[in-house]
């Protein structure tokens, strides 16, 4: 796949015609992928229009949402569906000042040579999101371009980014998984804890997380984690360990039949299933027994996906 990025107005054009997508694309969950397969039945490549950072964080930073995918992790799971050129928008005030008619004109058209372009229902662009579905099919007829308004709905639910998030504040992963296409991840970097859990019996790898991703609601999960490429059957929590009189939030995973020295090493953590709430037990004989029984659950769910 190939990527463009830095200024839009050095971007060399493609060769066209091209297929063409717009959007966010945080979590390329499965609105996106439906847009991705129904553009490339076209025939033609497929070109994803996306956005380094969410652009709410220059028009409005206070309701800037966190993200479901950093922008590599985007990259990542865009080549695996076979995109063929990812064209990654530094949204800032210069950006934010082209109308929505040069837009249109200077990238879609003059570089990206789009024959056919897809956007989510409720599309807005250009300066002051003056642009709408229907400018863009005005534009299109002007430029010979086609435009897909889509609409994407799961069991009846809509496909959102908005949704999954929601879904995920919520701790119910399995739904947020169910209209990814996969379970959420997130990735973070071991850093030193209390070694609490070491004491008890259950070693946690302790995470800082980067603050632009958003972190399932606080509870205990069944998940997955990958450490240099392998993967481990784990048990993470979010929350503030009350137990033990916490106050800041923290995501430690502890990760079954394993050994070894985290520190300093990049983990991620796919969320399977919320197995608990975080609650305050009576004292650490309470809370070990608790953490078996999590951990005997997390196995019983992890024996039925074989």
């Amino acid at each position: 796949m190939k990527v463009l990025e830095g200024d839009y107005r050095t971007w060399l054009p493609l060769v066209g015609p091209t297929a063409v997508t717009i959007g966010v694309y945080d979590g390329v969950h499965l609105g996106h992928q439906q847009v991705l397969r129904s553009l490339a039945a076209a025939g033609m490549p497929v070109v994803v229009v996306t956005f380094r950072d969410h652009p709410l964080r220059v028009i409005n930073p206070e309701a800037t949402p966190p993200l479901l995918t950093s922008i590599d992790r985007r990259l990542e799971i865009l080549a695996g569906l076979g995109v063929s050129v990812t064209a990654v928008v530094d949204f800032d005030d210069d950006f934010r000042m082209l109308a929505a008619e040069q837009f249109v004109e200077k990238l879609l058209v003059a570089t990206l040579r789009a024959r056919r372009v897809a956007v989510g229902s409720g599309f807005r662009f250009g300066h002051q999101q003056l642009g709408d579905i229907e400018l863009l099919h005005q534009l299109g007829r002007h430029h010979e371009f086609d435009v897909d308004d889509v609409a994407i709905f799961e069991e009846g639910v809509p496909v959102r980014s908005t949704v999954i998030r929601a879904l995920l504040r919520e701790g119910d992963v399995r739904a947020a998984a169910r209209l990814l296409g996969r379970p959420h991840r997130l990735p973070g970097v071991v850093i030193p804890g209390d070694k609490r859990g070491r004491a008890i019996g259950f070693p946690t790898a302790n995470l800082a997380i980067s603050p632009d991703l958003l972190v399932p609601g606080s509870g205990v999960y069944a998940t997955y984690v990958t450490v240099a490429s392998e993967m481990h059957q784990a048990v993470a929590n979010i929350g503030k360990r009350p137990t033990f009189g916490g106050s800041e939030s923290v995501v430690e995973a502890h990760l079954l039949d394993f050994t070894g020295d985290l520190y300093g090493q990049e983990l991620c953590i796919d969320f399977m299933a919320r197995l608990r709430s975080e609650h305050k037990f009576s004292g650490v004989d309470e809370l070990v027994a608790a953490i078996r029984d999590d951990v005997v659950e997390a196995r019983r769910i992890f024996g039925a996906e074989v």
